[in-house]
């Protein structure tokens, strides 16, 4: 190794709270290091991560959900009893069989499906902000009113599951980012597996359901789309698919949600501009991506050697790529500490990945931020951040949202 090594730990309080002041000082003083603790190398820079990002040959993603934390005996031991079978499919899938499964489930990923779903998200938006005005006190915690449930249950409009699963499926996922991102410890990490091997049944439940009785939604699609046929897809891979999405479908967005709104309504001006012109909003919501994204590391491990930023990586190397710090690399972005709406360039951010492995839910993404956003300025011109808040974030590498954002009216 032929850059020195770097303390560095992406699990400490004080970086979630607050992880752009760490980026700024990396930027300035070591790009790109080695982390011994993590056994990761570290990168930070925009143009080294898309590079990463870009070229899938060399930087494989067969890494990008296994456990920071190695998996016990107990742990693998109480994974399989759990019946637990999760494939590779996409997130952490290569070329030739990420390709395959991609084409097919970005085929039943449609725009028009996805427009589809623009009223429906529009109507459980109406029935949230009900509750939230109806509240005699004006003042709510704002992702326990709206933004920890609803992204769920826009992911169960597309994928086809009932809305009453909704804290299962959050309280499982919250056990999936800690399992596979987080650093539990051998006792938790055997509670948490077991969790995963239930929320997995779960889904090959829901699967053989929708297979026995199809419908108008996406896993129908693509068990239509298998048309038996395992060459196409397996019924293993559709279910893991959709285990994917009951995680990455909804947790991310309730973590932008959360982010954005706390930038909003950290500065009121910021607030009224949107509450004084929507149509600002989708503008705004570039901007936020680039600025405080949800998805702040993603993860790959090189297949050759490479050098990036001047230090030489072996083959079979893990490597960190910290997407919040490509979006505030001052290198690209213009004054990317500043929060700036109309700047030309936020769509460059990252935040949505790159490449091979860029996100197919991006534009359900962005639609449902929109309609979030239009309702909450429209409704809400007023509000304001509680004061003297300390925000709380669920210690893991590449997730970052507050737990708990209190607002009033």
């Amino acid at each position: 190794m032929s850059c020195p090594l770097h303390a560095f730990d992406p699990f400490d309080a004080r970086y979630l709270a607050d992880p752009y002041a760490v980026y700024a000082q990396l930027h300035a003083e070591q790009p790109v290091f080695y982390s011994e603790s993590l056994g990761y190398w570290v990168v930070t820079r925009y143009d080294d991560i898309k590079q990463i990002l870009r070229d899938a040959h060399s930087y494989a993603s067969r890494n990008a959900t296994d456990p920071f934390t190695p998996v016990t005996a107990e742990t693998a031991s109480a994974l399989r009893e759990g019946g637990y079978a999760m494939q590779r499919v996409l997130l952490n899938a290569d070329a030739p069989l990420h390709t395959r499964v991609r084409r097919h489930v970005a085929a039943a990923f449609t725009p028009q499906r996805v427009a589809r779903l623009a009223p429906r998200i529009e109507a459980l938006m109406s029935r949230y902000l009900h509750d939230i005005i109806a509240v005699p006190e004006r003042q709510v915690d704002i992702v326990q009113a709206l933004t920890y449930a609803l992204p769920a249950e826009v992911i169960f409009l597309l994928i086809g599951m009932d809305s009453e699963d909704v804290p299962a499926v959050k309280a499982g996922s919250e056990s999936r980012v800690v399992f596979t991102w987080g650093k539990p410890t051998p006792e938790q990490q055997v509670t948490l597996a077991r969790d995963m091997a239930d929320f997995w049944q779960r889904a090959v439940a829901f699967v053989e359901k929708r297979r026995l009785e199809p419908r108008d939604d996406y896993t129908s699609d693509l068990i239509r789309l298998r048309n038996d046929d395992d060459t196409v897809l397996s019924l293993g891979e559709i279910t893991s698919v959709v285990f994917g999405l009951l995680l990455a479908g909804h947790e991310t967005t309730t973590g932008f949600l959360t982010n954005a709104l706390v930038q909003l309504l950290s500065d009121p001006a910021r607030w009224q501009a949107l509450a004084a012109d929507p149509t600002q909003i989708p503008a705004a919501i570039e901007e936020l991506l680039r600025f405080d994204t949800s998805v702040i590391a993603m993860r790959r491990i090189t297949t050759t050697a490479v050098t990036i930023g001047g230090c030489d990586i072996p083959a079979d190397s893990n490597i960190l790529a910290l997407i919040g710090a490509a979006n505030h690399d001052a290198a690209h972005f213009t004054a990317p500490a500043t929060y700036d709406p109309t700047r030309t360039d936020a769509r460059d951010h990252l935040s949505f990945g790159y490449g091979a492995h860029y996100c197919i839910g991006a534009p359900l993404a962005r639609l449902e931020a929109q309609i979030v956003l239009r309702a909450l300025v429209t409704a809400l011109p007023g509000a304001r951040l509680e004061p003297n808040q300390t925000f709380d974030y669920l210690p893991n590498t590449s997730f970052r949202g507050a737990r708990s954002v209190r607002i009033h009216w």
